[in-house]
């Protein structure tokens, strides 16, 4: 892909914009100063309308095409240029952007901006690559409404006019200067922001709108305040604020290089499309990875943590220190996504924060990693489309993040910190590529780190390790692949445990996995979590069958651990592939599924008790999701009786309700109830909770009888209601539900402009790969294949519709190879 750096060599940029919100419109003056290394120079200005270039004080020619602004006869060496531009504020949340939210019967307006990966270029004309590290000047001026305007460093300035500002470029008309006279204020204030440190496009940020929040200053000294709308209770900011300041300082004692700014922001936006954006000095966040109100549940405060963690961490490993390119991403992100825990679990060790990591980020590591076709860590990008789609949550992130738990636990902490020092050290205000982590990690590890971390993250895939010894002093290794014979491959392991860390899966004979659960009591956890993983995983090809998966899962309706019983629930979870919806078969697993889950769900109580601690919270929430499931589309009136007693439980005042179990209640009452959709539906508009918010739209996706079915379905097409940011995840867990799986999928492939149009430039790679997912039929897999397949020119698209192609024949295969003796395993089971 061309590079632009190679044209010019950004070094500061002046910024002096004009942002209105009334008339949507951004631009102003962009000052460039740098050197021009050719005679040519291309800027990145995407959907913007440039009005002149001056270059050393001299008008210069150029044309914009396809986004690209080029400059001829440039002189070579050091030069200004200074382009005067203006465009629109979009509704997608990429680039510069509008966001609403409802608040005392207004509706109030907020400019926000999501740059990563490759939208800066949206709001003004820059070099909007990783490498073009340039010190940015920002001055702001908008219509004086008591906004609150912030960007990545503090305000050093406010200038007051009490008329339109004068200026060329100015945006504060219905068109521009010479079309129209018409204003959207009569006074504009300027705000002026101190310059950041030398940093990528992609982390530029400013948000203008009303907010509240609240400051706190850590240990260190460095100030935090955490900001969201005016209809969110001041003191769902409290929580984020603690974990913001303890992780600072969690990262200042161990990466070496303090915080290196004077202030760090936090804002809760109620439209953003990730969770998350590390924004240096500005972090951005989705409402609910960030507000914990007084009602928040543990698991709610748990996913905050992590996702602040997260983002600060990058303050150091992605803004001080920046991948060279894009086929670097898993440096910010792999590298953030363990870091997380390490930070949570130092402040809240209470919360057992790690044995989340295992049951989720590791197993979907090793879920999506066993696919033919699937990216591998480091991932070459040829076109800006193929940008968003390296942001694969289960290889980018948890994949990287295991990797990176590997090399830690066999460095260990105090040498891995001492490398990751020295790397900060040398590098910071720079850019690096892969090899230079791990020349730095080098002195201070006992084994080959860069062989280790080459092996698995070029390329796609992890071994299955089979012993030809004894306790695998002896190995042999193969490709692990659900949809083809394992592949004899090689990794460097430098080191086989029976933990969590490594990124392998263990062949263990029959004897020898008998052998270990016999002994089950006496493992540890990390252990446990290892020996069913993997014995999940092997029953998804020729290795094993997976009807062993049923008498096996019978041994643990006495298991305390949630940690083991969240395996359980993913291979119950797993096995449902064997049994068609509403079918005598379905029914009797569903009550083999009962009968494991109640006695223990009897011993620790429907609702919460005094003195439960995070593991009995954890395990109530699991065990009632699979009595959930065992207690719907069955003829057995006694088997909805845990659910009316949830939803007795039931009350339109939200706070009343248990908040541990409220997503239950709020499901089984609406599951029993149907008629009560509109009532659902007139909570979810008034009540301004994001987490109250998102359990009563998943629960509307519960719907069952037809018509309720219909108005569900109907939300799709009403941003209005269910914003953009969550439309995805509606159509998702309706695609998920058995009762409306055809007719969401109908309305996909009806409304696949509508849902482009909703997404801007950003990849809908997401669809055909969480679709995948749940395709169990021949026919499903025909009409997905009738509607992906002709998407699959399109770069952003092409990688997902083929690993889910991959995907699918092998659940199907696996359907027709193992379900005969899973039903059959199941009716001769003594339950």
């Amino acid at each position: 892909m061309e590079r632009f750096l190679d044209y010019f060599v950004p070094e500061k940029y002046d910024l002096d914009l004009g942002v209105d919100k009334f008339l949507k419109q951004i631009g102003g003056t962009v000052t460039i100063y740098g050197e021009a290394k050719a005679e040519t120079v291309k800027i990145h200005a995407v959907g913007l309308e440039v009005e002149q270039v001056i270059v050393d004080d001299k008008e210069a020619t150029y044309e914009v095409q396809d986004g690209v602004l080029t400059l001829k006869n440039v002189p070579r060496g050091v030069c200004t240029i200074i382009i005067g531009y203006h465009g629109s504020l979009n509704e997608n949340m990429q680039g510069a952007y509008l966001s609403t939210y409802q608040h005392k019967n207004d509706t109030e307006i907020i400019v926000a901006t999501q740059f990563e990966s490759h939208y800066a270029r949206e709001a003004f004309p820059c070099i909007d690559e990783p490498a073009a590290k340039a010190i940015f000047n920002l001055r702001l001026t908008v219509p004086d409404t008591g906004d609150l305007v912030l960007a990545n460093t503090e305000l050093i300035d406010t200038h007051i006019y009490h008329k339109v500002p004068d200026g060329k470029y100015t945006v504060f008309y219905s068109d521009n200067p010479t079309k129209s006279p018409r204003k959207s204020a009569t006074k504009y204030l300027k705000y002026t922001f101190a310059p950041t440190p030398r940093m990528s496009t992609y982390l530029l940020a400013w948000v203008i709108g009303k907010f509240h929040g609240k400051t706190v200053k850590n240990a260190h000294g460095t100030e935090i305040t955490t900001y969201c709308a005016m209809n969110q209770p001041l003191d769902s900011v409290d929580f984020a604020n603690d974990i913001a300041a303890k992780s600072l300082e969690f990262y200042d004692d161990n990466f070496g290089v303090p915080y290196p700014l004077k202030k760090c922001t936090q804002v809760a936006l109620p439209d953003f499309e990730a969770g998350a954006m590390e924004n240096w000095g500005l972090v951005t966040y989705r409402e609910t990875m960030l507000l914990a109100g007084g009602t928040a549940t543990l698991g709610t405060k748990k996913g905050i943590a992590l996702t602040v963690a997260h983002e600060l961490s990058h303050q150091w490993f992605g803004d001080l220190v920046t991948m060279q390119w894009w086929d670097d991403l898993w440096l910010n992100e792999s590298f953030a996504s363990v870091m997380e825990y390490y930070a949570v679990d130092y402040i809240h060790p209470e919360y057992k924060i790690f044995e989340g990591f295992f049951t989720g980020d590791c197993l979907a590591a090793l879920r999506r990693d066993c696919l033919t076709g699937v990216q591998s860590v480091h991932q070459d990008v040829k076109s800006p489309e193929e940008i968003a789609t390296l942001f694969d949550p289960a290889i980018v992130y948890s994949k990287g993040a295991r990797l990176m738990l590997m090399t830690i636990r066999l460095m260990g902490w105090d040498d891995f910190c001492r490398g990751i020092r020295e790397y900060f050290d040398k590098y910071q205000y720079h850019n690096t590529v892969g090899d230079d982590l791990w020349d730095a990690l080098a002195p201070h590890a006992k084994f080959d780190v860069k062989s280790m971390m080459h092996s698995f993250i070029d390329a796609p895939g992890y071994p299955v390790v089979s012993s030809a010894g004894t306790d695998f002093t002896s190995i042999a290794q193969k490709r692990f692949l659900l949809d083809s014979a394992l592949e004899p491959s090689h990794w460097t392991l430098p080191e086989i445990r029976e933990d969590m860390s490594g990124h392998y899966i263990l062949n263990l004979s029959d004897k020898e996995f008998e052998e270990r659960l016999s002994r089950f009591d006496k493992l540890g956890l990390e252990e446990k979590l290892r020996l069913l993983i993997d014995k999940d995983l092997t029953t998804k090809t020729s290795l094993a069958s997976s009807a062993t998966l049923l008498p096996l899962i019978a041994k643990f309706s006495d298991e305390n651990s949630a940690a083991v019983w969240n395996i359980i629930l993913t291979i119950v979870a797993g096995l449902k592939i064997f049994f068609d919806h509403g079918s005598k078969d379905e029914k009797l697993y569903k009550k083999f599924i009962k009968n494991l889950v109640r006695p223990k769900l009897a011993e620790i109580g429907l609702v919460t008790r005094d003195g439960d601690d995070e593991n009995i919270l954890r395990l109530r929430s699991i065990l009632l999701g699979l009595d959930f499931y065992a207690s719907t589309f069955t003829d057995d009136k006694a088997d909805v009786a845990n659910l009316k007693v949830l939803a007795d439980l039931y009350d339109r005042d939200f706070a009343k309700i248990d908040s541990e179990i409220r997503s239950d209640v709020i499901d089984a009452n609406f599951y029993l109830k149907q008629n009560l959709f509109d009532d659902y539906l007139a909570s979810y508009k008034a009540i301004a909770d994001p987490e109250i918010k998102f359990d009563l739209l998943f629960a509307m996706t519960l719907a069952h009888d037809e018509a309720v079915c219909d108005k569900v379905l109907s939300l799709l097409e009403q941003p209005e209601i269910v914003k953009p940011q969550d439309q995805f995840s509606l159509f998702i867990y309706l695609y998920r539900n058995p009762c409306l799986k055809p007719k969401a999928f109908t309305w996909l492939t009806g409304h696949w402009d509508y849902v482009k149009s909703l997404a801007g430039d950003k990849s809908l790679d997401h669809y055909p790969r969480y679709t995948a997912a749940s395709v169990r039929t021949e026919a499903e897999y025909h009409a997905w294949l009738d509607f992906f397949e002709p998407l699959s020119s399109d770069p952003a698209l092409a990688r997902a519709i083929e690993v889910g192609k991959h995907e699918i024949s092998a659940r199907l295969a696996l359907i027709t190879d193992d379900g005969a003796d899973v039903r059959s395993t199941l009716q001769n089971l003594d339950f």
